[in-house]
C-alpha cells in the first residue's frame, strides 16, 4: 500500500507539471509554438494523465477505506 501511495504522489506530481506546462505554453513565442506544434499533444497528455491520476487515487482510497472491513470479516 505504501508503494501504491508513492505511485499516486508521483503521478500527481507529473500531472501538476503538465498543468503548469499547458498553462505556460501560451507565453512562448508564436514562432516557437508553430515550430514544435505540441498543442494537441499537451491537451491529450493532460486529459489522460489526469484520468489515470483520478482513477489511481480512487482505487487507493477504496482499499484504504474498505480494507479494515475485510480484516474483521464484516462484508462476508
Amino acid at each position: 500500500m505504501d508503494k501504491f501511495f508513492f505511485f499516486n504522489i508521483s503521478i500527481s506530481a507529473l500531472n501538476i507539471f503538465i498543468i503548469i506546462y499547458a498553462y505556460s505554453y501560451g507565453f512562448f513565442p508564436e514562432k516557437w509554438r508553430n515550430k514544435v506544434k505540441q498543442g494537441t499533444i499537451i491537451g491529450l497528455a493532460l486529459i489522460f494523465i489526469s484520468m489515470v491520476t483520478m482513477f489511481s487515487w480512487i482505487i487507493y482510497f477504496y482499499y484504504l477505506i474498505f480494507e479494515p472491513l475485510e480484516k474483521i470479516n464484516f462484508l462476508a
